[in-house]
C-alpha cells in the first residue's frame, strides 16, 4: 500500500514515464522470446539518429562562448532526461512481480531516450564466470556515462554496440 501511495503522489509526467517504462519492459521481454535479437535491434535503431549538437561555427569569441553554453545546457538536459528514464525503468524493474533482466531494461531505456531525442548506445558484453561459464550483460550509455545496467559492466568485454 505504501508503494501505491508513493506512486500516486508523483506528478503526471513521472506517472506517464513509469507507465511507458512498464509497457516497454513487458513488450521487450515478450519480443526477446519470440523475435530474433537482430530484428529487434534493427527495428528500434532504424531511421536517422537525432543529433542535438550545434554544428554552426561561431564567428567571434562571444558567439563561440554562447555556443559552448548552449551545448553545456543541452548536455545537462540530456543527462537529466537519461537519469529520469533510468529512474523509471529501474523503479518498474525493482517493484514488478515479473523479473526484468538487463536486456529488456536496456531496450526500454534506449527506446525511451530515442523518443526524447537523446542519443544513446546499447552495449552487449561477455565474461567468464568463476566456473568458466560464459555470461552476458547489456547496458545503456549516453556519451561516456552508463545509464542503465552499470552494475558489474566493467567485468564484461564489449562485443557489440548498437545505436
Amino acid at each position: 500500500m505504501k508503494l501505491l501511495a508513493k506512486f500516486v503522489r508523483r506528478g503526471p509526467a513521472e506517472i506517464l514515464l513509469v507507465v511507458e517504462a512498464m509497457a516497454l519492459l513487458v513488450f521487450f521481454r515478450i519480443c526477446l522470446v519470440v523475435v530474433p535479437v537482430y530484428t529487434i535491434i534493427r527495428t528500434i535503431t532504424r531511421g536517422p539518429a537525432v543529433d542535438r549538437s550545434n554544428d554552426q561555427a561561431g564567428a567571434g569569441e562571444n558567439e563561440e562562448r554562447e555556443n559552448n553554453d548552449e551545448e553545456s545546457a543541452a548536455e545537462a538536459q540530456m543527462v537529466e532526461t537519461a537519469l529520469r528514464v533510468r529512474w523509471a525503468v529501474e523503479a518498474v524493474a525493482r517493484h514488478s512481480p515479473i523479473a526484468f533482466v538487463c536486456f529488456p531494461q536496456t531496450l526500454a531505456g534506449y527506446t525511451m531516450l530515442r523518443r526524447r531525442g537523446v542519443s544513446s548506445t546499447m552495449v552487449y558484453g561477455v565474461a567468464r564466470s568463476p566456473v568458466n561459464k560464459l555470461t552476458a550483460h547489456t547496458w545503456l550509455m549516453v556519451g561516456d556515462r552508463v545509464v542503465l545496467g552499470g552494475e558489474g559492466s566493467a567485468q564484461f568485454i564489449p562485443v557489440e554496440r548498437w545505436g
